[in-house]
């Protein structure tokens, strides 16, 4: 845990330069605790210890918009489903 808020400490430039650019393109629900989520999730999931920081930086400037989106799309599918509240696969089954 410790080693990973270095990390993001140390990150923090890339993160703010991403955060920045996804902004200009017109992605007003970008944060910077949301693409940290995203790259720990999916991006690095069990390889953020063996990375070298110029991978992690890597990692950081070539992530594509859509990735982050479609990221959180399933996550909020995944909250709303995990809340009980599955409007999508109501009308699924309605349709089937």
């Amino acid at each position: 845990m410790e080693r990973e808020r270095q990390l993001r400490k140390q990150l923090m430039p890339a993160l703010e330069c991403k955060y920045d650019e996804f902004r200009l393109l017109g992605y007003t629900q970008v944060t910077i605790d949301g693409l940290w989520e995203y790259l720990c999730a999916r991006k690095w999931k069990n390889a953020l210890a063996e990375k070298k920081l110029y991978e992690l930086v890597s990692d950081i400037l070539s992530l594509s918009p859509g990735e982050y989106m479609a990221f959180l799309t399933r996550r909020s599918y995944e909250r709303q489903r995990a809340a009980g509240d599955d409007d999508l696969e109501r009308v699924l089954n309605e349709l089937l």
